[in-house]
């Protein structure tokens, strides 16, 4: 049945094969904080945004509308999802019939552990996602957000390397900057992953390392078909804890999104950055998620 606002579509009246996005919200200032940055990426995707509400009693969109204290700024080219159940479940079946291009969501989505910044509900939407999820502080409010500068963070294996092609592509179509930020490690060297490129390694000033990968990472870049056109992308260089580096980047070039792939099987140190980088992102973080989704996001 139709809903007569004109400013929502009835879920039942949506072609599904249509691109699609989802965002959760659950009434709270917290997770309304992510409609700005889901509806501008809604507009680059050419997706139909699709807000969900998860709760124990089955909503009508009026009610859920309502209850989530959404007015037509908010609502307008929208469509209504009310689903009932455990919020994750919920909100990861709708992606999923969907076929969603993204899940964009607040960080404090559900109730936040002490020992967290991460809601409950974000948690659990993150081991079982089927698609890529933007995750949005809180602290931003609603204010409007554009995309000038993807941030991608890269350490020249073959599974964060994976994310360059999808990243690069997003830059192009937003007509905004891929910025690739090579962090070199200070200490010891890692295992590496099979078919990774480590280039060598000065303990004592890594920047010498930087040429060297530079040039690596475009020769791989152009065997793989090279970026879109018509992107643009610059490398950048940076040392230390890769928490820190990436905070220090965003801060000083404004850097509107920081996109990120979860590599499964990451040993215990670069599972505790992953951890700090999502947990403490100075900017909305993309993340791709393993194609092994048995495998899920271990935190």
């Amino acid at each position: 049945m139709r809903d007569t606002n004109p400013a929502v579509t009835a879920t039942s009246v949506v072609d599904l094969r249509a691109a699609s996005l989802v965002v959760p919200l659950d009434g709270t200032s917290d997770a309304t904080a992510a409609l700005p940055v889901a509806r501008e990426l809604a507009l680059i995707e050419g997706a139909t945004l699709h807000i969900v509400h998860v709760s124990a009693e089955h909503l009508t969109t009026a009610d859920m509308a309502a209850h989530l204290r959404l007015g037509p700024e908010h609502l307008a080219g929208t469509v209504l999802d009310a689903r009932t159940g455990p919020p994750a479940q919920g909100i990861v079946d709708l992606a999923r019939d969907l076929g969603s291009r993204l899940i964009v969501m607040s960080t404090r989505t559900g109730r936040v552990p002490e020992q967290g910044a991460l809601g409950d509900v974000t948690r659990e939407v993150l081991r079982r996602t089927p698609c890529p999820v933007v995750l949005v502080s809180p602290d931003r409010a609603a204010a409007p957000w554009t995309i000038r500068q993807i941030l991608l963070p890269h350490d020249g294996i073959p599974t964060t390397a994976a994310a360059i092609a999808r990243a690069a592509d997003l830059a192009a179509r937003a007509h905004a900057e891929l910025a690739v930020l090579h962090i070199a490690s200070t200490g010891p060297p890692r295992a590496g992953e099979r078919g990774g490129f480590a280039t060598p390694r000065y303990l004592d000033q890594p920047q010498h390392e930087w040429p060297n990968w530079a040039r690596e990472f475009m020769d791989r870049l152009t065997a793989l078909g090279g970026p879109p056109p018509n992107a643009r992308m610059r490398l950048f260089f940076a040392a230390g804890d890769p928490a820190h580096a990436i905070a220090e980047f965003v801060a000083e070039h404004h850097t509107d999104l920081i996109a990120i792939a979860w590599v499964p099987g990451w040993e215990p140190e670069r599972r505790t950055t992953m951890r700090q980088v999502i947990e403490h992102a100075p900017a909305p973080l993309l993340i791709f998620p393993s194609e092994e989704p048995e495998r899920g996001m271990v935190f």
